[in-house]
């Protein structure tokens, strides 16, 4: 090794193994990996601390034992060092487990070692004398550097100190090298959940948009084609009702699973939301139509091919299918364009043009007339009391209704889907809330504090994306002269898995609104969901009314949603009270507010307006 101090050359010596030294810092600087910063460690310590061989091991996670072996150097002491790997014991072993530097002048002296296999392997290869020294920077251990000798021989004090130098440097050079590694990994982490859905790991809306762009704009350039695939799976709403969201989430988790396996590399599949997902197919010819929809059609085949199997819950088979809308694009196709397209397909595919709508006539026909609806002044709002045990009218629930002109009125149930999908559910729900807050403004002018408290309106989770949403309710509350108290916003439970829905629900309590989850206790994880959500009022879902006097499975669980209920300080309103005897049950379990037919049909403003008197 190093000449002693009296050497004429040490001083020539400690200057090229400070620039060795030196070198490794500017390989850790330069991004190098963990296990290229070992091997570089190696080859400095054979070619400047004079030993015949060296090796290096790295530390893993499961405790000091855990141990890999990195590298050894050219013609060095690989068979001990795996071995030590191996056996888990040896010096570089001890070195780890007690954070110590482990010494030994002779193998063959029996009191300096106490490895047997160990040192029988290193004997039989030639190797007399070995320092470990453990890389520690901050109590975390980076792994363990092994010197060897061939030559038996006391380690002078100078040649340790210049491996301990080598090693704690080398320890610095891997904690900075592995804290720039954790700081990477939490940023693609960070960055991978913003892009991606966080239950099946597909692309999010943001992703889509951003690859669907891209493929547009590569499409121009190369004078090719893409298609828009928008995949909706059919009455899913069922499986999260019957079996729970958390198998919902299975079963949504296995689809999106077999989905992609069967796409091309270069397709996109994303979650936009909920159940729907959307495939981005380019590289298609941009002219040949027939060769285009050849290709569709064949992703369209392998996606039915991928749903054809039941996903197992449990012991039940669940059957998965799904209906399609294709679009493709054009010279000036935009993303928006080609999903809101793709979005129409699939709703006309889920609903063909001929089909009955359930009130006679087209899908077609409906919609036709459904754009007119706003313009014409043919929506109507009914309300529908909330009283509390004494019958008093605490809040009311604002209705959406439809005068069709040749139908009659028709309930929100037989035409919000299609506003949805047409895109006219937004402009809907502003003119509900202007409607809900000057039908309250008025009531209270009439009826002083005999008025009902609040007055709930539906939203969609369509709604709450829209970013106009704070504003048009601002807007509907200064033009009636009320408060952000005074108008409760109310939603399904089902909307709370479109992740966009929780944030803009804090943002819409922070501003003052009282919130309600509807239908609430009919999936699997309602309760677990409860405790996440800012909402005052929870809905029990009639499922779970009816039947409620006689069935003590049905009490059961009611309880239990009351009392998860009480302990977070949300109110319970039992929907679907339909008799006296449900209403008398309904409060007994700790119910605080009734709604059904038993304390009001829904009907216009004006019969509030007699309720109140």
């Amino acid at each position: 090794m190093h000449p002693d101090p009296s050497d004429p050359h040490s001083e020539h010596h400690d200057a090229a193994l400070l620039a060795a030294v030196a070198g490794l810092a500017d390989t850790a600087a330069a991004d190098a990996a963990t296990d290229d910063l070992l091997r570089r460690l190696v080859e400095v310590a054979v070619e400047h601390l004079g030993v015949d061989g060296a090796g290096v091991v790295a530390a893993g996670t499961a405790g000091p034992g855990d141990l890999r072996l990195v590298h050894v150097s050219t013609g060095g002491p690989e068979a001990p060092e795996r071995l030590q790997e191996q056996l888990a014991e040896g010096p570089c072993q001890d070195a780890a487990l007690f954070g110590v530097d482990v010494v030994v002048d002779d193998l063959l002296d029996p009191v300096q070692t106490a490895w047997p296999s160990y040192v029988d392997s290193a004997l039989a290869a030639g190797w007399r004398s070995v320092v470990a020294v453990p890389l520690l920077s901050g109590g975390r251990l980076g792994g363990v550097l092994d010197v060897y000798r061939r030559v038996p021989g006391t380690w002078r004090a100078r040649e340790l100190h210049w491996v301990r130098v080598l090693g704690h440097l080398a320890a610095s050079y891997l904690a900075l090298a592995a804290d720039r590694d954790e700081a990477r990994r939490a940023r693609e982490d960070l960055e991978h959940a913003s892009t991606h859905d966080a239950l099946t790991g597909l692309p999010n809306r943001v992703l889509l948009f951003d690859r669907l762009d891209q493929a547009l704009s590569s499409a121009r350039r190369r004078g090719r084609g893409v298609a828009v695939l928008f995949v909706d799976l059919d009455r899913f709403k069922a499986v999260n009702d019957t079996f729970g969201h958390a198998a919902g989430d299975r079963v949504l988790a296995a689809v999106a699973a077999r989905m992609r396996a069967e796409l091309r590399d270069g397709d996109t599949l994303a979650r936009l939301s909920g159940d729907e997902f959307v495939v981005v197919c380019d590289d298609l010819p941009a002219t040949d139509d027939e060769g285009r929809q050849r290709d569709v059609d064949a992703v369209q085949a392998r996606l039915r091919r991928a749903l054809a199997p039941p996903v197992r819950l449990g012991d039940v088979d669940v059957v998965v299918s799904a209906s399609t809308g294709v679009a493709h694009s054009g010279p000036g196709s935009t993303a928006e364009e080609l999903l809101s397209e793709a979005d129409a397909a699939m709703y006309r595919a889920k609903h063909p043009a001929g089909q009955a709508t359930g009130t006679g006539g087209s899908l077609r026909d409906l919609e036709r007339q459904l754009t007119r609806a706003l313009p014409e002044g043919r929506l109507r709002l009914h309300h529908q009391p909330i009283t509390d045990a004494t019958g008093t009218v605490r809040a009311v629930e604002a209705l959406l209704r439809w005068q069709h002109p040749t139908r009659g009125l028709l309930p929100a149930a037989e035409f919000v889907d299609l506003a949805e999908h047409c895109g006219m559910v937004v402009a809907f729900g502003r003119w509900v809330a202007q409607e809900a807050c000057a039908h309250l403004a008025r009531w209270r002018s009439a009826h002083g504090p005999a008025a009902p408290e609040t007055v709930y309106v539906n939203l969609s989770a369509r709604e709450l994306a829209d970013p106009e949403l704070g504003r048009v309710l601002q807007d509907a509350l200064e033009r009636n002269g009320l408060e952000p108290g005074d108008l409760g916003l109310e939603l399904l439970e089902s909307s709370f898995i479109d992740p966009l829905v929780l944030p803009a629900l804090h943002e819409l309590q922070r501003r003052g609104h009282p919130l309600s989850i509807d239908d609430f206790g009919t999936g699997y994880s309602s309760l677990a969901r409860l405790v996440d959500l800012p909402v005052r009022m929870a809905k029990v879902d009639k499922s779970l009314v009816a039947g409620i006097a006689s069935d003590p499975r049905r009490r059961a669980l009611l309880d239990a949603v009351v009392t998860v209920a009480v302990g977070l300080d949300v109110e319970v309103v039992a929907e679907g009270v339909e008799s006296a005897e449900q209403a008398e049950a309904l409060l007994a379990a700790g119910c605080d507010y009734l709604q059904g037919f038993h304390c009001g049909a829904p009907g216009p403003a004006d019969e509030i307006d007699l309720r109140l008197r």
